[in-house]
């Protein structure tokens, strides 16, 4: 009886380890955002992305995109929803975009 479980979790276990891996995706990189403005904001990559990503007012996100060529720095644009206005930033991969009130519309800044 010991020897019969024996053999069933033996095969079991060979057969898990023969499962296949799946293949790697394309390699991908994140920027992190915060919105402290008033406003819903839409934030894209620009030259990376054609969609924008909507994050509400007061909320994080992260916004991941497929890059290739291993960039280090992009160009990040931010639109608000009230009036539309915009501000863009140039950041290095993995830092945070902090999107904020200003005098008469959105700013951008890095952190």
């Amino acid at each position: 009886m010991i020897r019969k479980a024996f053999i069933i979790l033996a095969v079991g276990v060979g057969l898990v380890a023969c499962g296949e891996d799946e293949p790697p995706g394309p390699p991908t990189s994140t920027i992190y955002v915060r919105n402290e403005s008033s406003t819903e904001a839409s934030i894209r990559i620009k030259f990376w992305a054609k969609e924008y990503t909507k994050i509400s007012a007061g909320d994080n996100d992260e916004v991941t995109f497929v890059n290739e060529e291993g960039i280090n720095a992009v160009q990040v644009e931010a639109k608000s929803r009230k009036q539309w206005d915009d501000c863009w930033v140039t950041m290095n991969v993995g830092e945070t975009l902090v999107v904020f009130d200003a005098t008469e519309r959105i700013g951008c800044r890095v952190e």
